[in-house]
């Protein structure tokens, strides 16, 4: 009964798996190329730290050996690092800051920990570095307690820790530290004004707009991004109108504003319009056709491109696999140049999303480099129902060196399509002594995973525990997954009281999936209250009709099932035909009812 309500759930679940890292253009890796007269010196000079003079060259090249540091750590070569910081005779804090830094962006805070404690002295950038690492290794509370410590702050300091409290959602904190700040500047009211964009709060980003006593291009863009992230387009060309002046992120972000609303021709109108267009302009512009299905005018703009870069290849190449021209996004794999990680990954999400994983496999243990997006788009494509094992998608989550949230989310949601909700649960506890926290997603897939293995009990602790501690505020795909457990074990009166008391409106999908329940327990009175919330919310709900009439039926109430019947005739409703999937010679094939 409650099929069509459970694939809304699954499909925003693999989404999201998909979205965080995967195949959405997100965490492009855009290598850079050593000069090679900077790399002959640097060898000259690592042999020199190993020799007699090293002193008189420290002490001659100390600006440079910190550069070399600092190098090392952005392309990922922290022992090379190391040994540079500790051939040196003489350290300035410029050095332990970089060392610091260089074990930060390689995750390795514990090393970060250490030498930050060990330093001879600290200055306020050593703090900052060290609230900005914490921040960023998923470590908040250490970060909020570090700058506690700060013997002294400036505006520096106080912005990260409000970055850092923006992006975990903590906006009563980051406001309370906003207000607190002894002075502030343009960056501290923007980094305020995007954290309530972002959360869907623009009465206080407004709020904080028009307060500032100066603005930026950085200020104007972050509202017109607001504005266009929340639906409200007309407000974000409103502002782009009324800026003083416009760089080419401003018309970029609203150019992408416009295709993320459904005004593609906006978006085209306004690309042709910019009085200078840069890379990441046509690259957005790009991800506008392909994320619209229009990928022969992706394709055109494409061969159109002064100049290209990874992602504007990775963009074509996602924009083919998420329509099915999984041929066509190979092609554009096979005539790149060079790869980076993320063309092979989104190649083979592309490959798992449209169900061929032994060809996503075989291009996974091809791959020269590896990061933990490559192996969660692998798991996530075993663990997928149509296509995939999830024992297959066990082995590799054991062979990880390095686990993610997202990591953790995709076995766990694998568990709970595959009805196992018990290994669900024992992975979302190991999740927790992993140091891991989870996420609203991780929190939909136990719910998912203890409402179709009938585990009352543990969804209500799971559920009771997440809102008594605030770590994750509870979001309509969580009350979903709740009245759906309800509702399965037959408790359909709790299940209403449940919906009743929710904190905000609930929505049709909520009445809709207690609607299955009611049909499910034959429960006729419930049914009809709830079908009309469900009328009221969405009046073309074809399913719900669809399901009254089967409680009707159920119950031997033939007239009221012609009623409906007759109701959906004349407001022109229809039910879709069901579709479903088998896998042929390693291709996944749809066909609905009727099909030969």
């Amino acid at each position: 009964m409650m099929v069509s309500t459970w694939s809304c759930l699954k499909l925003q679940l693999q989404t999201w798996i998909w979205r965080h890292g995967i195949c959405n253009f997100i965490r492009y890796h855009n290598i850079a190329t050593d000069n090679r007269l900077h790399q002959q010196l640097e060898h000259k000079l690592i042999g020199e730290l190993q020799g007699s003079k090293v002193s008189h060259t420290v002490h001659k090249d100390l600006r440079l050996l910190n550069s070399m540091i600092t190098r090392h750590g952005k392309n990922g070569n922290v022992e090379d690092a190391r040994q540079v910081f500790d051939k040196m005779a003489i350290r300035d804090i410029v050095s332990w800051n970089a060392m610091i830094a260089a074990y930060i962006q390689n995750g390795m805070m514990e090393n970060a920990c250490h030498l930050f404690d060990v330093m001879p002295e600290r200055d306020v950038v050593s703090w900052t570095t060290m609230i900005n690492g914490y921040g960023n290794n998923d470590m908040i509370e250490d970060a909020c307690k570090l700058f506690d410590r700060m013997p002294e702050r400036n505006v520096v300091a106080w912005n990260s820790i409000i970055s850092k409290c923006v992006q975990y959602g903590r906006l009563d904190e980051a406001r309370e530290l906003f207000n607190r700040m002894p002075e502030r500047n343009v960056v501290s009211w923007t980094a305020m004004i995007q954290g309530y964009a972002q959360n869907g709060r623009m009465e206080h980003a407004e709020e904080l707009f028009y307060a500032m006593p100066e603005r930026d291009v950085v200020s104007w863009t972050a509202m017109i991004t607001g504005y266009a992230q929340n639906g409200r387009i007309e407000d974000a060309w409103q502002l782009f109108n009324e800026m003083p002046e416009r760089n080419v992120v401003t018309w970029t972000v609203m150019i992408e504003g416009y295709w993320q609303n459904g005004r593609l021709d906006d978006a085209v109108f306004l690309f042709h319009k910019m009085p200078k267009r840069n890379l990441f302009s046509w690259n957005v512009m790009i991800a506008g056709y392909a994320q619209n299905g229009r990928l022969g005018d992706a394709k055109q703009l494409f061969d159109e491109m002064p100049e290209r870069n990874y992602v504007s290849w990775n963009t074509m190449i996602a924009g083919y696999a998420q329509i099915g021209r999984i041929e066509d996004a190979r092609q554009m794999f096979d005539n790149m140049i060079s790869r980076n990680v993320v063309s092979w990954t989104t190649m083979i999400a592309g490959y798992a999303q449209n169900g061929q994983m032994e060809e996503a496999r075989h291009l996974f243990d091809k791959m020269p480099v590896r990061d933990v997006v490559s192996w969660n788009a692998i798991i996530a494509g075993y663990a997928q129902n149509w296509c995939g094992s999830i024992d297959d998608a066990n082995r590799v989550f054991c062979k990880m060196h390095k686990r993610d949230v997202v990591s953790w989310t995709a076995m766990i949601g694998g568990y709970a399509q595959h009805g196992e909700g018990k290994r669900a649960l024992q992975l979302f506890e190991q999740m927790q002594v992993a140091g891991i926290k989870p996420d609203h997603v991780t929190l939909t897939g136990v719910l998912f995973a203890c409402s179709h293995s009938g585990l009352v009990d543990e969804g209500r602790h799971v559920f009771g525990s997440i809102c008594q501690d605030n770590s994750i505020k509870p979001r309509v795909e969580h009350y979903v997954c709740m009245v759906d457990l309800l509702g399965r074990a037959g408790q359909l009166k709790e299940a209403e009281e449940f919906i009743n008391n929710m904190p905000f409106q609930p929505n049709a999908l909520v009445w809709r999936t207690l609607l299955g329940a009611c049909g499910m327990h034959s429960n006729v009175g419930l049914g009809q209250r709830v079908a009309e919330h469900v009328f009221e919310l969405n009046p073309r709900n074809a399913g719900a009709y669809v399901l009254l009439s089967n409680i009707y039926a159920a119950a031997g109430r033939w007239d009221d099932v012609i009623k409906i019947r007759m109701i959906m005739k004349d407001r022109g409703i229809e039910k879709k035909p069901g579709c479903s999937w088998i896998e042929v010679k390693n291709k996944l094939c749809a066909f609905s009812v009727g099909d030969r």
